[in-house]
């Protein structure tokens, strides 16, 4: 009995090395050919035979969009001093006419606030109606 399953357990290796070799296979996972190298051209073939391998070119790549980035950050932070704008004064107010409200960023309203001109404004509900209405 022993024999038997010794016997059979061989039979199962032997079948299975047949049905594996006459399978096909990829080459690539098991180490096979990789196919004939490309011939590069041009300014391809002056990258390649400084950088031949695929993962050192995108690296190369994306070290040299770093770099520029680096460089565009580092001129931005030391560039260009802010120029200050000239200052323009404003035009002066026209005179405003008497018994009028003048306006309130001349420096005749403050003196408005305390003259009797106001309280009679405060005072006539028509002058009132007139200045707000």
């Amino acid at each position: 009995m022993v024999a038997f399953v010794a016997l059979r357990a061989a039979s199962r290796r032997i079948v299975a090395r047949q049905a594996v070799a006459s399978t096909q296979k990829r080459g690539m996972a098991l180490g096979g050919s990789h196919g004939p190298p490309p011939e590069w051209t041009g300014i391809d073939k002056v990258v390649r035979d400084v950088i031949p391998q695929d993962h050192m070119l995108s690296m190369a790549i994306l070290g040299g969009y770093f770099s520029l980035y680096v460089v565009y950050s580092i001129s931005k932070m030391g560039g260009k001093k802010e120029v200050e704008a000239p200052v323009v004064e404003a035009a002066p107010a026209p005179p405003t006419p008497t018994g009028a409200v003048p306006d309130i960023e001349s420096p005749e309203f403050e003196s408005f606030l305390d003259s009797e001109a106001f309280v009679k404004l405060l005072d006539s509900e028509d002058q009132l109606k007139g200045v707000l209405g």
